[in-house]
């Protein structure tokens, strides 16, 4: 568990510190004045007490030995000769692949992305004849009644009794 440079009363999860220091920096931006530590920025550490800190931080020691270490030897082991080839990808007239195209030819379930509902009943219509081939027969639509009187009830008649209960 940390604590918060701003208020002392702030205790969390380390992981959870960083989140908090942009909370408590907004709220007392006026009231506490904290420098930022160049080797840790979760480090806040009031003026006074700031260049002391640079000079015994934990993470200045990492950083000293990066800046400080020797660079790494590749060794004759290492190393291995220049691989020479007479193919050269980049002289071949090959058309580029189109994903989309290979789809339309090979036998893949597509869906359609983000399209109105008259496109998708297009799109899958065409999905139908291109899976079904010669084969593929639009099925009938519905017969559509003439009249809206074929398919009305009868209005409700409150003087016919509907059943023999009565409550």
């Amino acid at each position: 568990m940390v604590y918060c440079p701003y208020n002392k009363e702030h205790k969390m999860l380390r992981k959870k510190l960083q989140q908090h220091i942009l909370k408590c920096r907004a709220l007392y931006k006026d009231q506490v004045n904290l420098m930022v530590c160049p080797f840790n920025k979760s480090h806040l550490i009031p003026e006074p007490e700031y260049y002391s800190h640079l000079k015994t931080c934990d993470d200045r020691k990492i950083i000293v030995q990066y800046q400080t270490s020797a660079a790494a030897v590749l060794s004759e082991d290492t190393k291995h000769d220049k691989i020479e080839c007479e193919e050269n990808w980049d002289d071949d007239d090959t058309p580029d692949y189109d994903p989309q195209a290979y789809c339309a030819s090979a036998n893949i379930v597509r869906e359609p992305p983000g399209m109105f509902p008259s496109q998708r009943k297009a799109f899958i219509k065409e999905e139908n004849k291109r899976k079904l081939g010669e084969d593929y027969e639009e099925e009938p639509k519905p017969a559509k009644a003439k009249s809206r009187e074929v398919n009305r009830h009868a209005p409700y008649d409150s003087n016919k009794q509907h059943s023999g209960r009565r409550y």
